[in-house]
């Protein structure tokens, strides 16, 4: 197992994927002896022979391996579950927290027997902290970082969308995402809801429990299919309907999630939280006990160990404890590079950036989200030329990649849109349904300009900026537009697909004629699939006539962002972050302003990427003062007591001096969705703007 140098402050910590020890080895479902159902998780689980035991997130996936823990895993013949159903190896994505059986074959190598994957939660966002990057689903708090990979969508478009998530349990009802797959096509009531956690308090009487913040009610469950005994403590998944008068979960199967022993002497690999720490031998790693008295400590040091504190563990099972012989710390993400790729070397294990230098090893995730979207995706198919965004921690002996993805040529810098329509709204459903310029859009979760969402009609001219997923856009922002006179212009800005010739490509999922076009910054015959183009035409049934191609540059440029303390500060335009030197005298400052830059501050700065300096366009300061901080925070109203007290997205607010758009102070009440803009003082936001949704 490989484990890379990390360190925040003065203490190493361990960092990398997410979730408790992952539903491991769902690999029978036991009777329902007294009641419910029982499967095999929490610990370790195995078949009895001297194999190799892992759980982990999935750092790299293919039609015939996986990558875990930095260990490889041949998939052929094994037993793929995901979410309680067979699967095949190609419902396995990266970021994935997983549970795997497997044995080494003769000829060398792991071939994994079975690979047992459970989400966390599977419901509908409640709630979204932007300063505590954090959301709610399902009374879960998840919280998200560098490393996060988020599917069909971004952090801006997760408010009142339907998710799965994937990651470690930090603490009972805390959650660290490794993977946030967002689903606009979800209608609600017609998708059972499922959540796994710790059970806190249970009434008998009432037959209620709570997992997290969310009461589940099984009153309406057989008794003999409730398991028995409840307790708080157990670790419990339940699956059913939220009932949206009084917000709880209205549960059809409740199911235990029991750890069965592992075989003795079997190899171990795991990664999780720590809790329970007593003393060196004796904590738990995802509810595993641990003995790590004799191990060695990579990146860290005994003295390291808490918890609360993120770790990779490797050893042997004697009597139900993993011995461990190796404890690793690592760290959050700091670095970020998205740029073209000048060179690779995959003996050497190097991928060259912007000219910076960074490795990749065995615990290295690799993502292929290119329109080739290669399989058992590696660094050997990296090409020079290829677009690429990089994860790095930067170390005593440079940067080491903790993720790589490869993009679409076109892909512009993370701060612009994706893409962008603007059109007609027609074939109206509901704000999460609705198609502008051919792209049926998601706007559940978007800011509004010039109106709001109860403007969204047939007819209202709109442009639209978010993120593809699936058949839907999901929007980040819905800005209205002025109506016009004569043919409906519509504009999109995307990525080229489908290319058949000019007469006949998508752009964004709209089905585009470029023959009679005019063209920016390239000619007819330079269209292609993965090029990032700009189109301006009329809307002719189902087909855009392009009157107008604009080829998007910018690929080229490599940007850069880096978190962590400064160093080494002569000046606001000479300093070093994460070992990286930045020049800030044109940027922009949020939480502060230049004269606020000095050794030691945390800051997080974005930029493009100039010989070896960070050219920032913005720098934020992580670690100013609570008061007087911006939020922004939307979900559903809770705690109701006046405008001057109540709850959204975890965050007490105080509205009694706010604007209102779309409502008045009289329309605050608990179950509304709000977009509060405000002010943080003494723990209170002291909201500014009230928008309702």
């Amino acid at each position: 197992m490989n484990f890379n140098r990390i360190s925040l402050g003065a203490v190493p910590v361990f960092r990398r994927y997410g979730l408790a020890l992952a539903l491991l080895l769902l690999a029978s479902t036991l009777g329902a002896c007294g009641g419910g159902e029982t499967v095999a998780s929490g610990g370790i689980v195995g078949t009895g022979d001297a194999g190799l035991l892992g759980s982990g997130a999935i750092s790299s996936a293919g039609t015939d391996s996986i990558t875990v823990n930095g260990t490889s895993y041949r998939l052929a013949g094994a037993a793929i579950t995901v979410n309680g159903q067979p699967a095949t190896a190609a419902a396995l994505r990266v970021g994935m927290v997983v549970a795997v059986d497997a044995f080494t074959a003769p000829g060398g190598g792991n071939v994994a027997r079975s690979v047992t994957y459970r989400a966390e939660a599977q419901g509908v966002v409640a709630g979204v902290d932007s300063v505590a990057q954090a959301f709610d689903v399902l009374g879960q708090r998840v919280r998200v970082d560098r490393q996060t990979i988020f599917e069909g969508g971004t952090f801006a478009t997760l408010q009142s969308q339907f998710v799965e998530v994937s990651g470690f349990r930090i603490v009972p009802g805390e959650v660290l995402a490794s993977r946030v797959e967002i689903r606009p096509q979800y209608v609600p009531g017609t998708v059972p809801l499922e959540v796994t956690g710790t059970v806190g308090a249970v009434d008998p009487v009432a037959r209620t429990l709570q997992i997290g913040a969310l009461i589940v009610d099984f009153s309406r469950m057989l008794a003999a299919t409730v398991p028995s005994p409840l307790a708080p403590g157990i670790t419990l998944t339940a699956r059913g309907m939220l009932d949206a008068a009084s917000g709880r979960l209205i549960a059809e199967t409740l199911i235990v999630v029991a750890a069965l022993p592992a075989p003795e002497a079997s190899r171990v690999e795991v990664e999780g939280f720590v809790s329970g720490f007593a003393n060196l031998g004796s904590f738990k790693v995802n509810g595993q006990a641990v003995d790590a008295r004799t191990a060695t400590f990579e990146y860290g040091s005994p003295d390291s160990l808490r918890d609360g504190v993120k770790v990779e563990v490797k050893g042997r099972v004697t009597q139900g404890v993993i011995v461990a012989s190796k404890v690793g710390f690592e760290e959050v993400p700091a670095i970020a590079i998205e740029g073209l790729a000048d060179a690779v070397d995959p003996v050497a294990g190097t991928l060259v950036v912007g000219g910076q230098v960074i490795v990749a090893n065995a615990t290295t995730q690799f993502e292929d989200r290119s329109a080739a979207a290669e399989p058992n995706f590696s660094l050997a198919k990296i090409k020079p030329g290829d677009r690429v965004s990089v994860r790095a921690v930067r170390g005593a002996s440079g940067l080491t990649a903790t993720r790589i993805q490869r993009l679409e040529r076109g892909t512009p810098p993370p701060a612009q849109p994706p893409v962008r329509v603007t059109g007609t709204v027609s074939s109206f459903v509901s704000t999460a349904d609705f198609v502008v310029a051919g792209q049926r859009v998601n706007a559940v979760s978007a800011q509004f300009v010039n109106g709001g969402a109860s403007a969204l009609r047939d007819g209202a001219r709109v442009a639209v900026d978010g993120v593809p997923n699936g058949a839907f856009l999901v929007a980040t922002t819905v800005t209205f537009v002025e109506d016009g006179v004569g043919p409906v212009v519509v504009e999109i800005e995307g990525t080229i697909s489908d290319f058949a010739s000019p007469a006949s490509f998508r752009v964004a999922g709209q089905r585009v004629d470029a023959s009679g076009a005019t063209f920016v910054n390239g000619t007819i015959g330079a269209l292609a699939n993965g090029l990032r183009v700009e189109v301006r035409g009329v809307q002719n049934g189902v087909v855009l006539a392009a009157q107008k191609v604009t080829f998007k540059g910018g690929e080229t440029t490599t940007t850069i962002e880096v978190e962590g303390r400064i160093a080494d500060f002569s000046s606001v335009s000479s300093f070093r972050v994460s070992g990286q030197l930045v020049d800030a005298s044109g940027a922009t400052i949020r939480n502060g302003t230049l004269a606020d830059l000095r050794n030691d501050r945390k800051v997080t700065a974005k930029g493009p990427l100039v010989g070896a300096v960070l050219r920032a366009t913005s720098v934020a300061i992580e670690d100013a003062p609570a008061n007087g901080q911006e939020i922004h925070v939307q979900g559903l109203i809770s705690g109701y007591v006046s405008v001057a007290r109540f709850v959204v997205a975890g965050r007490t607010i105080d509205a009694s001096a706010a604007e209102f758009g779309d409502g008045k102070a009289t329309d605050l009440r608990n179950g509304r969705v709000a977009d509060v803009e405000g002010v943080l003082y003494d723990g209170i936001v002291r909201a500014k703007h009230v928008e309702f949704k």
